[in-house]
Order: C-alpha cells, then sequence, then structure tokens
C-alpha cells in the first residue's frame, strides 16, 4: 500500500525576522511569504516484505537521483539525516522504499529541507492511520529539523509548508507563531502570478544552517545597527499587508525594494556579488523591483515585470546564466490539505 504526502515551498515577499534571536532582539517580528504550486516535494511510501528501507531521492530540476539503503534507522550519509530523524519521531512500523521526489533546485533559499520533511510527516502519520493538524506538522517538523537535526534557521519555512495556501502574514513571539491567509481576490492573484518572474541564480556557497550561524553573530556584533534594520523591516511587513489586502501591486513593488534594500544593508557581505549583479540587471532590463529569496549567498531570486515582451526579459536573463522556474501560486482552498 502508497501513502502520499505532498508540500510546497515559498517564496518569502517580505521579512521583518523569523529567527528566535529576531525575537528575543524584537520582542515580536512577521513576514510575509508566497506558497508555490508549481514548485515542492512529493513523498511517497509503500510498505514492501523487507527489513530495511529503500530511500530513493529524485530531483527533477537536476535530473539526478540517489538511492540509498536505511538498516535500522542508522543514518547513511547527508542525505539520509533528515529523513531517519523524522522516521524516528514518528515512529511508523514501517519498511519497504521511500520515495522523495522534487523539482526545486539545491540550496535555492525556497525553503526545500523544510519542505522535504513535511512532506515525510504527511506520508508517515497517513500510514498511521492519525489526523494530525497542519499547526502540528510545523511545530513537528521545527523541533526536527531545528532542535533535533540542529540546522539553524527560522519558522516561516515549516509553517509555509505545513500550511500552503498562497499569501500568508506570519507573526512570531517567543514559543508562538500566528499565520494569517491573506484573502486576494482571484483577478489580484492572477495579477502577482503573471507578472512574477523566479529564477535560479546559482546554488548558495553555504548551506541555510551555516548562513543563519554567521548572521546570528553578525546581529550580535552590531547589534543597534542590526535592530534598527529589523524594526523598519517589520513595518515595511505591515505596510506591504496593507499595500496587498488594498490591492496595490504599485506600493507593493515599491515596498518590495525597500525590502531588498534593507536586506543588503543587512546581509551585507553573507549576499553573493553574482545575486546582486543579477538583480541590478534585471532592473535595468525593466522590472519595477525585485527580491533575492532565503538567508543570501545565492539561491533564487524573483522580479516583478509589468510589461508584455516577458519572454524578451526572460531570454536576457537567461543569457546572464539564470534558470526561470515557473510561478503557479496556491490558492486558499489548498490551505492544509495533507
Amino acid at each position: 500500500m502508497k501513502f502520499y504526502g505532498k508540500s510546497p515551498v515559498r517564496i518569502s515577499l517580505c521579512n521583518g525576522g523569523d529567527t528566535d534571536y529576531h525575537i528575543k532582539d524584537m520582542g515580536w517580528s512577521n513576514l510575509i511569504n508566497a506558497t508555490l504550486a508549481s514548485l515542492g516535494y512529493l513523498c511517497i511510501l509503500e510498505e514492501k516484505k523487507q527489513d530495511f528501507i529503500d530511500y530513493y531521492y529524485i530531483n527533477k530540476f537536476t535530473g539526478t537521483s540517489n538511492h540509498i539503503k536505511i538498516h535500522d534507522l542508522e543514518e547513511n550519509g547527508e542525505y539520509t539525516k533528515l529523513v531517519v530523524q523524522t522516521l524516528k519521531k514518528i515512529k511508523p512500523d514501517f519498511k519497504g522504499e521511500i520515495r522523495i521526489i522534487t523539482n526545486v533546485p539545491e540550496r535555492s533559499g525556497l525553503g526545500g529541507s523544510s519542505s522535504l520533511v513535511v512532506s515525510l510527516i504527511k506520508a508517515a502519520v497517513k500510514l498511521k492511520g492519525e489526523k494530525v493538524l497542519p499547526e502540528d506538522i510545523a511545530k513537528l517538523a521545527y523541533e526536527i529539523e531545528r532542535k533535533i537535526v540542529g540546522i539553524k534557521g527560522g519558522y516561516q519555512d515549516q509553517w509555509a509548508a505545513a500550511y500552503g495556501g498562497g499569501v500568508n502574514y506570519l507573526e512570531f513571539k517567543k514559543d508562538e507563531v500566528f499565520l494569517e491567509p491573506l484573502w486576494l481576490p482571484e483577478n489580484i492573484m492572477n495579477n502577482l502570478e503573471s507578472n512574477l518572474i523566479l529564477f535560479f541564480i546559482e546554488a548558495r556557497q553555504m548551506d541555510s544552517g551555516e548562513i543563519h550561524e554567521k548572521l546570528e553573530k553578525k546581529v550580535k556584533k552590531e547589534k543597534k545597527e542590526s535592530l534598527e534594520i529589523m524594526i523598519k523591516r517589520r513595518s515595511n511587513v505591515l505596510e506591504t499587508r496593507n499595500a496587498l489586502l488594498n490591492f496595490n501591486i504599485k506600493k507593493f513593488a515599491d515596498l518590495l525594494n525597500h525590502e531588498q534594500k534593507s536586506k543588503e544593508k543587512l546581509y551585507a557581505n553573507l549576499l553573493s556579488s553574482r545575486a546582486k549583479r543579477i538583480y541590478d540587471h534585471a532592473l535595468e532590463l525593466g522590472s519595477i523591483a525585485g527580491k533575492v529569496s532565503g538567508a543570501g549567498s545565492g539561491g533564487c531570486a524573483f522580479f516583478i515585470y509589468p510589461h508584455k515582451n516577458k519572454k524578451q526579459f526572460m531570454e536576457k536573463m537567461s543569457s546572464l546564466g539564470c534558470i526561470h522556474l515557473p510561478v503557479k501560486l496556491q490558492r486558499l482552498n489548498s490551505m492544509g490539505q495533507i
């Protein structure tokens, strides 16, 4: 019998902080992200009469696959760490085949590792015959990734992957995550979708844990300056929320540019020079706004390009080595699907 779990990745539209060190300094923080129906992870668990687990990781973006045998839930290299620790936590009585299938680039800054964990949790709880709420899935994924495996980072990726639903506002306090789906009419969602263009620039030079470790040290060293930037970013998130709810795409674009500029100040040496050049060049080619995704050091970038000649824009970006990724935003009716 087969059990399925599916989860999206996200693009972060604006970020006023979602890590414990930011929350501690600021008291509370927030962000807005959008989950993608076009990019994500699918987990398939198939029970078989064997005393081990066949683990297959298939990446359709890179055209690569890995097959690793897992005995007695022992880790067998980096590829199995998240899978093994998730199974140990959930404790399903399972032997057989695990297939993780994705079309997301590695080290893309789209929250892929959290999406992988969430897809596995969804499939595993179905195998156990349990019903679990998205909030519980998000908390469980956070515990596995951040506390058990020890990958530094924030909360947004697990909540985005567990809830989905399109454009979401999230607010963070100590030990508390509040998620509000932003109801946007279909014409606005279509407008956003048609004007958002996403590119994979390059694999991040560091994984997200390394980046957050460096950023945390930088924030502590430059506490006053970092806090000022983050408070401005937090206000920018609230303005962005209002702009979206008032269906003001032009204002949203202006605020997105403010977000990228404040990110450049905060992350400074963590943003790759190539990512910065790509961002600047996209604006020169007619984009009215854009943002490098994730915690910096490469990955993906998305732009708002409101003109008709998108094909020409994408061809010019492609000549710079950027790879176009499909953008299909999830809708509210997908929220919380297991």
